[in-house]
């Protein structure tokens, strides 16, 4: 029972604030983890959508070389958008010089056409 948790009889002071510190700790990661994934699905386009991750990876990472945590099916689901739709995207934006990718590796090619 959750009551249990935060009886004083059953854990000490000590214990009762790691666990609400940890508590507070995943749901705070959890929720910036969502608002990020809004963020990245709001622009319309599926090319919105890939550019704003991959700026973010590129950002974070201090690099123009990324490698996603993600397959191809794994990240149209996490784009909201179809996995077929996704990889025409991703060799349009391939060919046109933006990036150079294999696999779950990225490049950055042109950072002045990359913005949404």
């Amino acid at each position: 029972k959750m009551s249990k948790i935060f009886d004083s009889e059953d854990y000490t002071a000590h214990y009762q604030d790691r666990f609400a510190s940890n508590l507070l700790k995943i749901m705070s990661l959890k929720n910036l983890n969502l608002s990020r994934k809004i963020y990245h699905v709001s622009s319309k386009s599926i090319r919105g959508r890939i550019v704003s991750y991959l700026s973010y990876l590129s950002r974070k990472l201090e690099s123009k070389i990324i490698e996603i945590p993600y397959n191809r099916q794994q990240l149209s689901d996490y784009l909201c958008v179809d996995r077929s739709a996704l990889s025409n995207e991703l060799s349009k934006m391939q060919r046109e010089g933006l990036i150079k990718y294999n696999k779950n590796k990225f490049e950055i090619i042109s950072e002045y056409d990359f913005e949404i």
